[in-house]
């Protein structure tokens, strides 16, 4: 994740005095009704500072079809949403793997072109960065094993890496004097034979790492007594091995440990692939028991349709698989699946070969499919985006998300009043009327807060966003606090208004200036105090330049436009404005932070500029 909510600078939490302070309920049926639809919250009125725009002709079909895309990929399995960043950037591993399910029904990525262009461009930025001599971990992997995803992947697209010398030369500073390859403690023979191998280096020289390979593999023997696991770790190894005795151009088949397997695997592995398929193997096994059978073409009928059963049983609702036992798609489970289901004679289903495309990126390569966990600040901001740009949502996961949310804001402290606010409104939005049960809770956690925040944060007040948030929830729940209490929290607020309209005490730093004075406001405003001071107003919209506010950044111009609807103005130079927010929009979905931001667009971002859109009046 890039950025949490409200990240552009320090926010210092301070020692906070208690205050005394009275909470009451307002009696059921005056206020008490908090079904979303049915409480006017206290919200700025839309601005009519322009001409509404359709979205979809504005930001171009591309863009909104882009969008679409990666806010279905960015919803977890828990029904919330996470970042759309993820969703998009590639990886050498999960490439890799969905490249070779690709490769595997003699398909290649829809862009193989940018695919390849994109590799390249990973091949210089492991070698310039590296130059091949020290450990250096890149995207989580290891050198060699980034190396070896690289080039294999190149090798499967019939193309080279641009530095296939130096990378050759890397793979043979691995070999050791008995012939064998390792790194970093790990033997990685194997996979340095196939590199080598895809490299077009001459491998009649390695005469030692034949004579290894070969007494690895005589002494790689199916167990003694049967056993379900020993005789797939077996096949596991049995079937590494004759392909890299195969790259190296040895007769394996010839030999007598070779025909010894052979037997072993007709007599006893064909004959008991549902005893071996009861065990429940993972994916990553049952591609050997397979690959074996069909090597000593001993597959039958019925054993070919009890693997390919297997094997579609763990198939997810998106279309993968997963090797770990989740329940969503990732690149190996779907890799070893789909292999699996072609050594079997049976095609992938449509939607299997759907999941990967779904995640092959415009940039090139493949994302990398993830499990996360919805968070509720993302959640509302996904469902009010969809909502936007006319995605159609699917409603009960995220029902069933809120209904966990609304108690576990994770990754949220349970303290933070935004989380709790963030799930009320996806509530509203959504028209989803919350149980009697849930009712309570939101407004006994809201009653909670506002006595922590009242007895110890009042002195953080134009620096704590909560706040603001908080006051809404009361107000949405029938929470209220007494009106001396409110009263001396305004007088509070506004002892704190300078000369020339800003709030605080004197800084050098504009932005900070900027967000205490807007919070001053939104608080005021929440607080039920109607203040449209033309010196604060005048402040704000004198601090609008290139188009926006802050960096000029999306955030501090959402919360600027923002802070002046509730004021009733708009801004100096809203085509400005417009042009900012547009030049911000990123061609593969999304929005950026700011000019120059290679973040390839957020959904935090995405909902900053729609929703500063919508309190312009640009959108309906």
């Amino acid at each position: 994740m890039k950025r949490v909510f409200c990240s552009l600078f320090f926010i210092l939490i301070l020692t906070l005095a208690s205050v005394s302070i009275g909470l009451y309920y307002h009696p059921a049926g005056k206020g008490s009704n908090i079904a979303p639809g049915k409480t006017a919250l206290l919200r700025p009125s839309t601005l009519k500072c322009v001409q509404k725009v359709n979205l979809r002709n504005w930001l171009g079909e591309s863009w909104i079809n882009y969008t679409i895309k990666r806010l279905h990929l960015a919803q977890q399995p828990d029904g919330g949403f996470t970042e759309i960043v993820d969703t998009i950037t590639p990886t050498l591993i999960s490439t890799y793997y969905f490249v070779k399910a690709l490769n595997a029904v003699n398909q290649t990525p829809v862009n193989v072109n940018q695919t390849l262009v994109w590799l390249h461009r990973e091949e210089a930025a492991l070698i310039n960065s590296s130059n091949l001599s020290n450990d250096y971990a890149y995207a989580g992997q290891d050198k060699f094993s980034n190396l070896y995803y690289l080039v294999t992947t190149l090798n499967i697209l019939n193309s080279t890496p641009l530095n296939s010398d130096e990378i050759i030369d890397f793979v043979l500073s691995t070999r050791k004097k008995n012939g064998a390859f390792e790194y970093d403690g790990v033997d990685v023979t194997d996979k340095a034979v196939e590199m080598l191998h895809a490299l077009g280096y001459n491998m009649s020289g390695l005469h030692d790492t034949r004579d290894y390979l070969s007494e690895e593999f005589k002494n790689t023997t199916p167990p003694r007594v049967w056993d379900e696991f020993e005789t797939m770790k077996f096949l596991l190894r049995f079937n590494t091995l004759t392909k890299a005795l195969g790259l190296l151009q040895v007769d394996y088949t010839s030999t007598d440990v070779y025909k010894e397997d052979a037997t072993f695997i007709k007599a006893n592995i064909s004959k008991r692939v549902d005893s071996l398929l009861k065990s429940n193997p993972p994916l990553f096994m049952v591609e050997p028991l397979a690959e074996s059978l069909h090597m000593t073409h001993t597959m039958t009928p019925s054993t070919s349709e009890e693997i390919y059963d297997y094997v579609i049983s763990l198939k997810l609702p998106d279309g993968g698989f997963n090797l770990f036992g989740k329940d969503y798609g990732e690149f190996q489970g779907t890799y070893y699946a789909v292999k699996t289901i072609v050594l079997t004679g049976h095609k992938p289903d449509e939607d299997t070969i759907g999941f990967i495309e779904n995640w092959e990126s415009p940039l090139g390569g493949f994302a990398f499919p993830f499990q996360g966990h919805g968070g509720p600040i993302l959640t509302y901001m996904g469902v009010y985006v969809a909502e936007k740009i006319g995605m159609p949502l699917n409603r009960t996961a995220i029902a069933k998300y809120l209904s966990s949310a609304l108690y576990n804001r994770w990754p949220y402290s349970s303290d933070n009043p935004g989380p709790l606010y963030s799930v009320y409104m996806t509530y509203r939005a959504l028209n989803i009327t919350l149980s009697p049960v849930e009712k309570d809770y939101l407004r006994n956690e809201t009653a909670r807060l506002t006595e922590l925040y009242l007895h110890n944060r009042t002195d953080s007040l134009l620096m704590d966003t909560g706040w603001v948030v908080l006051l809404r929830l009361d107000q949405a729940t029938g929470v209220r606090i007494g009106e001396n209490t409110k009263k001396r929290l305004i007088q509070k607020i506004l002892s704190e208004r300078n000369p020339d309209g800003t709030f605080g005490p004197p800084s050098n730093n504009t932005v900070v200036i900027l967000y205490r004075t807007e919070n001053a406001v939104l608080l005021l405003h929440a607080l039920g105090y109607n203040y449209t001071n033309e010196t604060t107003a005048k402040f704000i919209l004198s601090m609008e330049h290139d188009g926006g506010w802050g960096g000029p950044d999306l955030y501090n111009t959402y919360e600027a436009v923002g802070t002046l609807a509730y004021m009733g103005h708009c801004p100096k130079d809203v085509q400005s404005l417009m042009s900012f927010i547009h030049s911000l929009k990123y061609k593969y979905g999304g929005f950026l932070f700011y000019k120059g931001d290679k973040s390839h667009g957020g959904l935090q971002e995405t909902y900053f500029a729609v929703r500063t859109l919508d309190l312009l009046g640009a959108v309906g």
